[in-house]
């Protein structure tokens, strides 16, 4: 049957055979369903299938559903199947015993026990789902079925009673899965449509509903666009949207005020009355009106925190290990591997020992790792214990394989998931991450966001431990707002310890010399106009044709994977960008024909759609080199013996059969974390990936969301990584082409590094340096410009009470007792949908 674009198909029975897609940190998902009604006339495909795309709820395979579909003819073509957009869920109950017994099924299709033992309670005539709204089978005994059990259908009756008079109520102003998050936020839903009534923009306190979709519902209600509410939420979005996501933590209120008016299509009228020093403070802002300077409460609060954090570490000068075991431990290394440490080397090892913060900097090649690792060594030795941590998977993998001691990442330490930089502020940081740790050394701070160092420094008791950052000032800053290593490194205030002797990759090598060049701001030793520039195992091509760039890379790959015994970790390919012809989508499906092509009879996975950038599905075989996409707390481990994830404990509830659920054990992967698929089963629809010494499972539901081929990487994903050779393309039009990108790209060798672009971008792009147009008042405490009690116009105990207030029988800290009297009390919940666009941000940046 043939059918038009933008059709609306009412009232569709489905049941969900599978799950094609799920995007990260949101509830957009893509489910294959066949109809249940062959008498309804709505294409489908030759196994009456067909595919349904939007925000909504996780559903389990098999689960019958009722939907309001829209026909989309462009997603048709993508997936190769009838698709269509989802319009609404039909909720409700059925009103007949059978369908109510069905609902039942359906809700117990995972504890086939309990359901047995209703059948034989209760008759097949009975209205089963009447029977528990009233509370009737409350009252009944029925043997191995408890009251918990009882409550909990009743709560899922109940749920899909309110969700159909929230949808009467609302109709399609609010999609499907944002009305489960609102009974799941109020619980009932006469008191949601009441309060929602009466103010528009509580929907941002809800969860999984952000400011972009409270504001329509409430404009569409006739909410004026100048509402004082709407301004108040509208300015926290434009805030993390605008200043943050580009790196800053404040912002001029002129500059503040264009980018409100211009996202919220008001007049300045609107705005500037909202962010005076007192209506600031009201909408969770911190104006000052001496340097028009604006940020919100929540960062400066942070910043404040931090800056006060490392002051009270700096005051913690203290040996760890007694000073001259420390000078013996220095000279019997020294003798035992014939080196001789230089100043600057010997000056890290005693202020690491004694400071409560020391900071580690210097360009590549300079022996930050070795530094490290002799330092790790030497406290080992004498039975002092560290923890080793980094930013990403990939660079704490770097890490762990210099010093033979297990780094991990800075999120998995501190239990830190994806959004935590928007959640509520907290008083108190993680302290019991680090156990009986004398040192803590943190890896790549580079990388380190202002929200992340808060994290750290506050989770540090320093009485009991000292703190190391390490990294390169110069490398690119991190993805998320602040400058943090920069400014400490800066500071004359903290302990920095700058390394300037080169011992990697050798004197004669060109990369660290045109690295040093580039990190000093000389002039380049080439020119627009020159076909190469060659200096030792650097090689510099001047190519202006796009698809000439990618293929001589193309051509250089594989000479170097032949070359190598088809090691890809030998060799790392890097780009500026993820679509078109050098973006890493396309260079890694070319890589992928030679490197692991199919094999007759071989499993593989083929998404059910095409990728527009390459036009072709995506196909994972095994041995292919994948990374990680995103963080997962509890990703499942797998037997590699037997492919099967491997049990950890049954549920054992007295009411529900043993067999009807199974916990597992996991593992932590992270955002970065590499690794090489080791199975495929396409019967059961996962695979399996082995990252580091862990086997991991992975569904194919959303898999193209979760892993991505890793021949090719952008250098934001690259940092913290090193290969012997590297491969760099550069797009002419020179995107995300600037000094620090450049400079952290050639640096990840250790051998060889080719690069192929446009030497006319190259040496107008490579005078832009990003960290110097990212501003944050860090550096402004540690300087001693700005006083963090000052520049609010309020002391910060002041908005501590405000953003976290003390529960009233609680004693005030002594830091706290000047907050000021009559503070408004704020709420800051987490917007998912600006959670999802900075990633999305984050995404594009890489």
């Amino acid at each position: 049957m043939l059918s038009s674009n933008n059709e609306l198909f009412k009232n569709v029975p489905l049941r969900i055979t599978r799950q094609l897609f799920e995007r990260a940190d949101t509830d957009y998902r893509v489910y294959a369903a066949s109809m249940l009604d062959p008498k309804l006339e709505i294409p489908v495909d030759q196994r009456g299938e067909l595919t349904i795309t939007g925000e909504m709820a996780h559903y389990d395979e098999g689960t019958v559903t009722k939907m309001d579909l829209l026909y989309d003819e462009p997603a048709s073509h993508r997936y190769n199947k009838p698709s269509y957009q989802l319009k609404a869920v039909h909720y409700g109950l059925p009103e007949d015993a059978p369908g109510q017994w069905a609902f039942l099924t359906q809700a117990l299709a995972k504890s086939p026990a309990t359901l047995g033992k209703l059948v034989d309670a209760v008759p097949p005539n009975e209205k089963i789902l009447d029977l528990l709204l009233n509370g009737s089978l409350l009252d009944k005994k029925i043997t191995g079925v408890g009251e918990k059990t009882l409550l909990r259908l009743q709560a899922i009756v109940k749920r899909n009673t309110d969700l159909s008079l929230l949808m009467a109520a609302f109709g399609d102003r609010l999609t499907p899965i944002a009305y489960q998050h609102v009974f799941d936020h109020f619980g009932d839903a006469k008191r949601a449509i009441k309060q929602i009534n009466t103010d528009p923009y509580i929907l941002i306190e809800v969860g999984g509903i952000g400011f972009k979709t409270a504001d329509k519902f409430a404009l569409a209600a006739g909410i004026p666009r100048n509402d004082p509410r709407r301004i108040q939420f509208g300015m926290q979005y434009v805030f993390a949207t605008e200043i943050l996501a580009s790196g800053n933590t404040f912002a001029s209120i002129k500059f503040f005020v264009a980018k409100c008016t211009d996202a919220l299509s008001v007049a300045p009228v609107d705005v500037t009355p909202q962010l005076t020093p007192e209506a600031g403070w009201r909408n969770g802002f911190v104006v000052n009106t001496k340097y028009q300077l604006v940020t919100t409460m929540a960062m400066y609060v942070k910043e404040a925190d931090l800056f006060q954090g490392i002051m009270k570490a700096e005051k913690q000068r203290w040996p760890v290990l007694e000073e001259e075991k420390l000078a013996d431990a220095i000279t019997e290394f020294e003798a035992k591997h014939r080196v001789t440490l230089d100043d600057q080397q010997r000056a890290f090892l005693t202020t690491a020992n004694t400071r409560g913060i020391t900071v580690l900097n210097g360009a590549a090649g300079t022996g930050k790792t070795w530094i490290i690792n002799v330092f790790v060594q030497i406290m080992k030795a004498h039975n002092k214990k560290l923890t080793l941590m980094a930013p990403t998977g990939r660079a704490a993998k770097v890490l762990r394989d210099y010093t033979g001691h297990y780094a991990g990442t800075i999120h998995t330490r501190l239990g830190l998931m994806p959004g935590f930089e928007f959640a509520a502020y907290t008083r108190q940081g993680n302290t019991d991450a680090y156990g009986k740790s004398d040192f803590i050394i943190v890896d790549e701070s580079s990388m380190v966001t202002t929200d992340l160092a808060w994290e750290l420094v506050r989770s540090v008791v320093y009485e009991k431990r000292h703190l190391i950052f390490v990294g390169d000032a110069f490398q690119l800053p991190a993805i998320g707002p602040g400058n943090f290593l920069n400014d400490l490194a800066q500071s004359p205030a903290v302990a920095t310890i700058t390394l300037k002797h080169v011992y990697r990759q050798g004197a004669k090598s060109g990369i660290l010399d045109l690295a040093s060049t580039i990190r000093e701001r000389e002039p380049l030793p080439f020119n627009a106009a020159q076909p190469a520039y060659l200096s030792g195992s650097l090689r510099l091509y001047n190519q202006r044709d796009e698809a000439t760039i990618a293929n001589t890379l193309i051509a250089a790959y594989h000479s170097l994977w032949a070359g190598n015994g088809h090691d890809t970790n030998q060799m790392l390919l890097l780009v500026n960008r993820n679509k078109g012809t050098l973006g890493r989508m396309q260079m890694n499906a070319r890589i992928q024909q030679f490197a692991c092509p199919a094999v007759p009879g071989q499993p593989e996975y083929v998404a059910p759609y095409v990728n527009p950038d390459t036009e072709e599905p995506d196909t994972f075989r095994v041995g292919d080199k994948v990374m990680v996409l995103a963080n997962d707390s509890r990703a499942q481990k797998v037997d590699p013996n037997t492919n099967r994830r491997i049990v950890a404990t049954k549920d054992d509830e007295d009411d529900v059969a043993a067999s009807d659920h199974v916990d597992y054990e996991t593992t932590v992967i992270t955002n970065g974390d590499t690794g090489l698929i080791t199975h495929i089963d396409v019967r059961r629809h996962f695979l399996v990936v082995q990252v580091d010494d862990d086997y991991v499972y992975f569904s194919f539901g959303g898999l193209t969301n979760k892993i991505a081929l890793a021949y090719a990487v952008t250098v934001y994903k690259s940092q913290g990584g090193q290969a012997a050779h590297v491969l760099i393309g550069l797009a002419p039009s020179g995107s995300m082409v600037n000094a620090q990108s450049f400079y952290t790209a050639i640096t990840r060798a250790e051998a060889s590094a080719d690069c192929y672009g446009d030497f006319g971008m190259l040496t107008s792009r490579l005078q832009i340096v990003p960290v110097e147009h990212r501003h944050d008042l860090l550096k402004n405490f540690l300087s001693g410009r700005l006083d963090v009690d000052t520049f609010g116009q309020q002391p910060v105990a002041a908005m501590r009470d405000v953003l976290a207030p003390l529960p009233q029988a609680a004693p005030v800290p002594a830091a706290d007792k000047q907050a000021a009297p009559n503070k408004p009390r704020l709420t800051v919940a987490v917007d998912p949908e600006l959670l999802a666009m900075l990633k999305q941000k984050k995404q594009d940046h890489k």
